[in-house]
């Protein structure tokens, strides 16, 4: 069985069939190679045994792609989709940072001071899809923080202030990798993640250093970002998002409603990005 077999079929495996099957190992191992998550050797790191490099490997790519495979252990086509339309790395990049990124307290609170400023308080508009938001955090949102702390759900116009800035911490600044970027940076994709998710805006950077756009921050990502880690890097997001904004209106006219509210805070974080002191930027 290979990975296409998976799509093709719409085959769902488990963590034993999976690793008891030579040929899928082997098809797995040679794209996590492909797109940097298997390092070593492909000679010997292809080799059919799903090892502890392999587990890591996989470990890996899921929490890079936002699925839970490894934790759920059951494999199927949205999984093995994924993997094969991951693209590998368009070119080695070597890194050289241009500033160093600022403590997260402090450029979160700062990155706070903008996002929550223009998230304002509860909103539940009918032509919205995200639906009932309060202070940028959906209700879907809200329900997977309180189920992840092992908390009962409830209605998202009821969100703590503290669980505002976790909810901030743990499931949009460290996953999206804004812990590692200069300030500027840090806050305009901190700020798209709030808007589009954790993956949308890992697009708008990958499109913002001009590399293929999956939504995965691997290790492609991760040496192009280093090599432009900066201010300029960060206003080219601010313009991919107005372009997308008036695309999205296009396509479908409803959302126009929407669109000067967008527009104003697109246009107003680049202004708040010019603003900060040049010297981290």
């Amino acid at each position: 069985m290979q990975l296409k077999d998976l799509v093709e079929h719409n085959t769902v495996v488990n963590l034993s069939t999976l690793t008891s099957d030579k040929e899928l190992v082997t098809d797995l191992q040679t794209r996590l190679s492909a797109i940097g998550f298997l390092t070593g050797d492909p000679s010997t790191a292809i080799d059919g045994v799903f090892g502890a490099m392999t587990k890591d490997a996989l470990d890996r790519f899921c929490k890079a792609a936002h699925l839970n495979n490894s934790s759920t252990g059951v494999f199927g086509a949205t999984f093995a989709r994924k993997l094969i339309d991951t693209r590998p790395p368009v070119m080695p990049v070597t890194p050289t940072l241009v500033a160093k990124p600022q403590p997260t307290s402090d450029a979160l609170a700062t990155a706070l001071k903008f996002t929550l400023l223009w998230e304002g308080g509860y909103v539940n508009h009918p032509d919205d899809p995200g639906g009932a938001t309060n202070k940028g955090v959906t209700q879907d949102t809200y329900n997977t923080y309180r189920i992840n702390n092992r908390l009962s759900t409830r209605r998202v116009d009821l969100i703590t202030d503290a669980e505002v800035h976790d909810i901030y911490l743990s499931m949009y600044w460290k996953p999206s990798q804004a812990n590692i970027m200069v300030l500027p940076l840090a806050i305009a994709h901190f700020d798209t993640a709030v808007n589009f998710g954790v993956g949308g805006a890992i697009e708008f950077l990958q499109e913002a250093l001009e590399i293929s756009a999956d939504g995965i921050f691997g290790p492609g990502t991760q040496a192009a970002l280093l090599a432009n880690n900066n201010a300029q890097t960060a206003q080219k997001i601010v313009r991919g998002r107005i372009y997308y904004r008036n695309q999205r209106v296009n396509s479908n006219p409803t959302q126009g409603v929407f669109l000067t509210g967008w527009l104003n805070r697109d246009n107003d974080l680049g202004g708040f990005l010019q603003s900060l002191d040049v010297s981290i930027a």
